[in-house]
């Protein structure tokens, strides 16, 4: 499997002081076990994994064992020294079990030296349904996405693309076929998406169709574990939203009726609130906020972004009409454009699992959307996913006039550059025009502006 960038968190986790258990957190097949097997492998003298799936394992946490006993037990099963400072526990899947969830306290308070990782893809879900909970304060948490750009350029040996990339700072002059080169590339991430199986299917096949079964699995599965963390009388409503949530990216839903369904709004807001636990599909909030803090109008209708482009592409069929189209805003009416900007921002909390928020104004016969806002350094900075000429982004002027903010990021397919833009009310502002090929170094980029 290719190298994730989690493994620098992973890394600054292992050496730091004060370090506590880590749990990891992320939707079902976004690579949390082989990112952990990886980092455990190549850091540590010796890597023990626990997989508590495996009813043998999961007899390890049978009830709750003094620390040191407990650590015997693992020693014996797995035939292994566990060596503070050199081990690595790794508990996979656990939340099966409340015990082993439990137990990560008396790891923190008396074996800090220790290191243990603990993973799960329901973590969210069985906290609410079962009544489960991590110990408070005594553990810590990061979150794992589908693989951005950068990842899946590595995964495809690019080495140089990634170096160019790397090397860009917010005044380089990208050279026009450079460019065209990156969007190539691009585009070939935006077909497959960020599922890992699926990435590290197409760098060993360079085929799009060879990719279809790993899809297929993948949706087979996230169906099949309706049942794990849903009742009989709500799977009904999970699998609908499973069906057709790809069908509705990047646009503003209702719970009544969703997806053309006669069911009510209570009973789709909750298999909404279940899958976004399970971090299948997420919601963006609208916000009329102008300055900080960035506050939520949950009266307002959310937008939906789904867990990976590719899934949503396989689902829907637009394969074929991204491959053909050069301007990515230009496909399914903005709506992968969108998608695939909102899963890269959600992918670049490593550290939170935090909700998106798009800008909106309502006036009597207008109405003005942002897509995007963010929140970089304390400053509240408006984000536009077109591809048209200034003077088209009047939402976004309208958010300037109305703000404190003199700055303003637009994501799409055109090359890199900064303008003075002065809106229609005389508000001069700077717009930095960001291809979608580096949105995932946006942090970087606007640090040195």
């Amino acid at each position: 499997m290719f190298r994730r960038n989690i493994e620098t968190l992973l890394l600054a986790w292992k050496n730091k002081k004060g370090r506590k258990p880590l749990v990891i957190r992320g939707a079902r097949q976004v690579g949390k076990t082989s990112a952990v097997h990886q980092f455990g492998s190549a850091a540590f003298k010796t890597y023990i994994y626990i997989n508590l799936e495996l009813e043998d394992n999961a007899a390890l946490f049978a009830r709750m064992h003094p620390v040191q006993d407990l650590l015997q037990l693992i020693q014996l099963k797995f035939n292994k020294k566990i060596t503070p400072g050199s081990t690595l526990i790794f508990i996979d899947e656990v939340q099966n079990s409340a015990i082993a969830m439990n137990q990560l306290r008396y790891f923190y308070e008396e074996m800090q030296d220790l290191h243990v990782v603990a993973a799960g893809s329901l973590l969210e879900v069985k906290l609410k349904s079962e009544g489960f909970s991590f110990p408070v304060g005594r553990v810590e948490y990061c979150y794992l996405h589908p693989a951005t750009f950068d990842e899946f350029l590595a995964a495809q040996s690019e080495t140089e693309a990634q170096n160019y990339i790397a090397s860009v700072k917010p005044d380089t002059v990208i050279p026009e076929e450079i460019h065209k080169m990156m969007m190539k590339k691009f585009h070939g991430y935006l077909l497959v998406g960020g599922m890992p199986e699926a990435v590290a299917r197409y760098a060993e096949t360079q085929s799009f169709i060879d990719v279809d079964p790993v899809y297929e699995s993948i949706l087979t599965g996230l169906r099949d574990d309706v049942s794990k963390y849903a009742s009989a009388a709500k799977t009904k409503y999970i699998q609908h939203i499973i069906e057709h949530a790809s069908k509705y990216v990047g646009l503003q839903i209702k719970y009544v009726k969703f997806g053309e369904s006669n069911f009510r709004s209570r009973e789709m807001s909750e298999a909404f609130d279940v899958l976004e636990k399970a971090m299948l599909i997420s919601r963006v909030f609208a916000s009329s906020s102008k300055q900080m803090p960035l506050m939520s109008n949950l009266k307002k209708s959310p937008k939906l972004l789904h867990l990976d482009t590719g899934l949503v592409n396989y689902q829907t069929g637009l394969r074929s009409e991204i491959a053909m189209m050069d301007d990515i805003n230009a496909v399914y009416h903005g709506q992968v454009g969108e998608q695939i900007v909102g899963q890269t921002l959600l992918a670049l909390n490593t550290s939170k699992n935090a909700n998106l928020h798009y800008w909106y104004r309502e006036q009597k016969g207008a109405t003005s959307e942002v897509d995007y806002l963010m929140v970089i350094n304390d400053r509240l900075i408006p984000v536009e996913v077109k591809s048209g000429k200034n003077g088209t982004l009047r939402s976004l002027h309208n958010f300037m006039d109305e703000s404190r903010s003199d700055f303003a990021l637009r994501i799409y397919s055109g090359n890199m550059r900064t303008e003075r833009i002065t809106t229609l009310n005389g508000k001069k502002f700077t717009l930095f025009s960001v291809p979608f090929y580096l949105l995932f170094r946006i942090h970087e980029l606007l640090g040195g502006i």
